[in-house]
Order: C-alpha cells, then sequence, then structure tokens
C-alpha cells in the first residue's frame, strides 16, 4: 500500500530567455533531465558533483527538496520547499507549486505533524479558490481529509532497551488454502507482537507502508476507528479504515500512537491467513532492521551498519522502499516487500526487455493478486533471471513476469523474499536509505 504524487519539472519553460557558459549550461540540463526523468538514484549521486555549476536557484532547490524528500532528509525538504515558495513561484508554475506543497505537506505527515500537513494544503486551496482559480482539486482535498482524519493524534514514537535488540522471527513457507497447490510461494516472516497483553503473529512486511490489519483483528484489539473511507491499495483499490492503535511491542521495542490501515475486505483471507501486518512506517522509525533469514531473528541495532562508500542504493516514496537494482547493465528501481514471498517483474520492465523475456519465458495461468483481488490470470514465468543487487549477481528462479498493463506489480518490479533468502544478513537502513547484503 503506498501514496504517491508524481511530481514534474517543465524544464523546457525554465530555460527560456537564460544564457550561462557551457559547463553551467550542461549542469543545468543534467539536473533538469534527471529530475524530469525521476532518476532519483542518478540525481543523488550526481548532484553534488554538479551542485557548484548549477546556475538556476530554482534547479538546486527543487533538486534538494526532492533529494530529502526521497532519501529521508525531511528538514532538508522542508526548508527547500520554503525557499521555492518565498523566491521562485512565478518561474515555478502552479502546477509545480501544487506539486511541492503536496511534498511538503507528506513530508510533515511522515514526522507525525498532521494538523501541520493538512493545514499547507487546506490554506493553499482555499486562497485558490477564492481567487477563482479553476484546477483539479481532487488530489489536495483528498490529502487534506487523510491528514485531518489524524490530526488530533501525537507522532507515532519508540521506546527501547539499550544495547542491540533481538527480535525472534520465523520464515516458514507460505502455504495457501488451496486444494492441490504446487506452485512455489516462497516464504514469509512473521515475528510475535504483544498488543493489549497478548501476543500475536504479524508479518514483518518491508512492502506495506503502514501497519495493517484486517478488520476483524483491529476489532479484536482495540484499534481506534477514525475514518470509515479509506483508500487501500492492494490488489485493486478497496476502501477501508484508518486507525490507531495505543501501543505494541517487538521483543524490547515499544511503539506508540500507531497508525493502523484497517481491511474490511476478505478476498485476500480466502486464500490465506493474513489479519497484521508490521509496516515500514514502523521500521523506519527503529532507524535500521537486520534480517537473519536462517537464523531466526531480527536485530535493532544499537551501534548502525556504516553507510557504503557507494551511497545510497535505496530510497522511499511514502513509505515504499525503492532498491536500486540492475539487469543487463540497465538500473532500475524495485519495490524491496519481505511480504512477497517470491519476486514479479513489472508490466513495464517486460515492454523494456520484451524480446529476451518472450524468448525464454513461458506463459501460464497463475493465481495471483493482494488486497481485494485474488484470481486467475495470464503471465509469464522465466526459469531464471539474472538481476543484481547490492553488486551481487543473483539468478532468481521462476520468476514471475506480469503482462497485463495494470498497476498490479509496480516500479520495475516487486523483489522480496527470494532476494532476502539468498543471503546470511540483509540490513536495511532507513536513516541513510541502504541495503547491505551479506
Amino acid at each position: 500500500m503506498k501514496k504517491s504524487w508524481i511530481i514534474r519539472v517543465f524544464w523546457g519553460t525554465l530555460m527560456l530567455g537564460m544564457a550561462m557558459g557551457a559547463k553551467a549550461q550542461v549542469a543545468d540540463m543534467r539536473v533538469g533531465e534527471l529530475l524530469n526523468s525521476s532518476d532519483w538514484f542518478t540525481l543523488e549521486k550526481e548532484y553534488p558533483l554538479l551542485k557548484d555549476s548549477v546556475q538556476t536557484p530554482l534547479l538546486g532547490l527543487m533538486s534538494e527538496a526532492l533529494l530529502g524528500y526521497y532519501f529521508n532528509r525531511p528538514d532538508e525538504t522542508v526548508a527547500c520547499v520554503d525557499s521555492l515558495l518565498r523566491y521562485h513561484q512565478e518561474e515555478l508554475g502552479l502546477d509545480n507549486i501544487t506539486s511541492m506543497l503536496m511534498v511538503r505537506s507528506a513530508t510533515e505527515a511522515k514526522r507525525g505533524n498532521y494538523a501541520v500537513a493538512a493545514d499547507v494544503l487546506k490554506d493553499f486551496a482555499s486562497q485558490l479558490r477564492a481567487q477563482g482559480v479553476e484546477m483539479d482539486y481532487t488530489p489536495i482535498d483528498k490529502a487534506v481529509q487523510h491528514y485531518n482524519y489524524s490530526r488530533n493524534y501525537p507522532p507515532m514514537s519508540v521506546e527501547r532497551s539499550e544495547g542491540d535488540v533481538v527480535i525472534a522471527m520465523a520464515n516458514d513457507n507460505i502455504v495457501l488454502k488451496i486444494e492441490n497447490d504446487t506452485v512455489p510461494r516462497g516464504t514469509t516472516l512473521q515475528v510475535p507482537v504483544v498488543v493489549g497483553g497478548k501476543e500475536y503473529q504479524a508479518i514483518f512486511d518491508t512492502g506495506s507502508g503502514s501497519t495493517f490489519m484486517s478488520a476483524a483483528f483491529a476489532e479484536k484489539v482495540g484499534v481506534n476507528v477514525v475514518a470509515d473511507s479509506f483508500l487501500i491499495q492492494g490488489g485493486r483499490q478497496v476502501y477501508g479504515y484508518w486507525g490507531f492503535m495505543d501501543s505494541m511491542r517487538l521483543g524490547g521495542i515499544t511503539v506508540r500512537n500507531i497508525p493502523v490501515a484497517i481491511n474490511p475486505d476478505t478476498t485476500l483471507n480466502k486464500v490465506a491467513d493474513i489479519d497484521f501486518l508490521i509496516g515500514a512506517d514502523v521500521m523506519a522509525l527503529l532507524g535500521e532492521v537486520q534480517i537473519f533469514p536462517h537464523d531466526g531473528k531480527i536485530v535493532v541495532p544499537a551501534q548502525p551498519t556504516a553507510k557504503p562508500a557507494d551511497g545510497s542504493n535505496m530510497y522511499m516514496d511514502g513509505s515504499s522502499l525503492i532498491i536500486k537494482g540492475e539487469s543487463g547493465g540497465k538500473a532500475y528501481g524495485f519495490l524491496f516487500d519481505t511480504g512477497n514471498g517470491m519476486a514479479a517483474l513489472s508490466y513495464s520492465f517486460y515492454e523494456r526487455n520484451k524480446v529476451e523475456i518472450d524468448m525464454k519465458a513461458k506463459r501460464v495461468r497463475r493465481l495471483t493478486g493482494g488486497v481485494g483481488a485474488v484470481e486467475e490470470r495470464d503471465v509469464l514465468v522465466l526459469p531464471v533471471w539474472a538481476l543484481s543487487f547490492g553488486g551481487r549477481s543473483l539468478e532468481f528462479r521462476d520468476m514471475v513476469v506480469t503482462i497485463e498493463g495494470d498497476k498490479l506489480v509496480p516500479y520495475a518490479g516487486n523483489i522480496g523474499m527470494a532476494l532476502v533468502n539468498q543471503f546470511e544478513k540483509v540490513a536495511i537502513n532507513f536513516d541513510d536509505c541502504f541495503v547491505v547484503f551479506e
């Protein structure tokens, strides 16, 4: 589940009337190109080298605002957006002003400043409406409504014991409630979580933007529902509820004021008992989690892993973890989803690699889906496909490729436990946005 806004810079309008040296012009054009293509990994790597040559202040501020947003530097994002709006409104234009305010609002919401997040957008929309500006206010109004649901709740917080915290974990095979199901489904991580003095099992799911529960389970553990028309993006878009849980305990860690997405749809539970997921927003609050898939534990270290010399290989789109991978010498962004027992390539990846995939893959009918949709559909299955992550070349067997132009598999693909299980240890650092595979 994720929320995202499309952010684009209209480069052609920014270049009008500009005269500069060749080096500066190259720098500005390169930064504009990377912004327009949303190539955040490359921009994060190249911008520090180009920064001093960039001659258009708007470009520099926009780059730093968005890099701060995607690579978890919220103070940088807020400061740069404020400067953009203070000094460059005319150059930005209404579309980019709107996008920048959406980014600022989302940044405040991630920090738990829900009232600020709502009011930033509400005040903006009110001013435009008062001036008679005609535009589609729907995305703004929906964001305001969502943040308003949470405005009276304090930010999520963590209390932990000193030293490394070890959380017991089971990495078990996924077994669906389907007779004679012989399709490999991979494994899933489950951890014990104490809520209200009782222990339950929850899936440790980096692919879920927030803690997630079925409606029956949320009622059982006393989640306080604050909204009954919350849009959940899963296998299909379904409307659920939004609420807050007072606290939960994982090992030696207590998490308080947890936002919870609640799913009233029972489609998924017809094939699998999925009542409780711990999402990426909780993990991000911990700073770093280290998964030991073959040793039955997850460690939250007291001393985080040092950032690799080659920098960030992960960014966060909202609370979705996007990791950098390579295929055939080309870089791609993949959703890192430990709630997926296997791995899958998206339709967009298929289109870019169609000739090779068609030569190697077999077309089959497979039961696929997620929240709101579990159904058989045609997919391609690759006996083996090579991808590189963290500088390591890996083979993925029985790789599913989506051949329908939908959003069931986002980005270049959904990479889950088929990646994690190839290593002894996977350290995910949210503070500095990197993953280390050992």
